[in-house]
């Protein structure tokens, strides 16, 4: 039992679940129309896992880091590290292992994607000690870990990344980070444990939403565009799952964690893979055909 609950607390400590956004590595490499070249996809599936492996290493850091805050937190005291369920020098090892492990499997792949893996530790550690603290700051550090993410992926592909994915995934990583901030600014009374809500209005948080919903429609539906494969087609269902995570921000029920809401929102969810679906069938069908 006791081994059990030992590989219970490591899963949780990891974030598994939030492994779900490693998921934009394989950006780059499904919209090349390059998914089905071997080298290529098994390199991309290799820089997934290494930052599922990273980012994992950063929230065991983060824990560390923020234990003390952590256990007057009223959710946050029952994370393993918080929690006394594994040691502080447990925490340390298991992050250094996550990390180095990451590292290999990026430099197995090629130097660029390690040094886009080393950028984001660089910024994970910055934003844990110092940066998260800084209004907007915070949330452009949260985007910046997107934006990684893709270009890392867009180092196996031949065309790399086009400018309006990056403006895409930008304006769509910080409508979901200041949408995070949001819901917490309204459902987390304990303030002292992000202190950087306290310098956030509810008005400016409504206005950044807003805004960087309509730049991800917008740069989304140009790249559509550009792409000039019909992926237009998708941008009704991309709407739809905009105005929805909106809806449940708004609500006033969530505290706006994007992984949380996909996971826990059946629509929304269901919205994700008809989307997916479509973009499949839009990108590869032809190339199927043509076998």
């Amino acid at each position: 039992m006791k081994e059990l609950r030992l590989i219970t607390d490591i899963i949780t400590e990891m974030r598994v679940k939030s492994w779900l956004k490693n998921l934009f590595v394989l950006t780059p490499i499904v919209f090349s129309l390059e998914l089905f070249e071997k080298d290529r996809l098994i390199s991309a599936l290799m820089l997934t896992l290494s930052f599922c492996l990273i980012s994992s290493s950063v929230y065991v850091f983060n824990d560390i880091n923020d234990l003390e805050k952590d256990r007057n937190h009223s959710v946050k005291k029952n994370r393993p590290v918080a929690a006394g369920r594994i040691s502080v020098t447990g925490a340390w090892i298991m992050a250094a292992v996550l990390a180095i492990t990451g590292l290999l499997l990026s430099f197995i792949v090629n130097m660029p994607a390690l040094y886009f893996v080393l950028a984001y530790i660089l910024i994970n550690i910055l934003y844990s000690r110092w940066l998260k603290k800084q209004a907007v700051i915070d949330c452009f550090c949260i985007a910046a870990g997107f934006v990684l993410r893709v270009l890392t992926g867009g180092t196996v592909v031949s065309a790399g990344v086009s400018d309006w994915m990056f403006l895409t995934v930008i304006s769509f990583s910080l409508f979901m980070a200041f949408g995070k901030r949001r819901g917490e600014l309204l459902t987390h009374c304990e303030k002292d444990t992000r202190t950087v809500l306290g310098s956030y209005e509810i008005t400016f948080l409504n206005g950044s939403v807003f805004m960087c919903a309509g730049l991800t429609m917008v740069f989304y539906s140009l790249w559509c565009l550009s792409q000039g494969d019909h992926l237009v087609y998708t941008v009704p269902v991309v709407m739809f799952i905009v105005i929805r995570y909106l809806m449940i921000v708004f609500s006033g029920t969530s505290d706006g964690d994007p992984t949380t809401i996909i996971l826990s929102d059946k629509i929304i969810l269901l919205a994700c893979g008809i989307c997916a679906l479509i973009m499949l069938v839009i990108l590869y069908a032809p190339q199927m055909l043509c076998f």
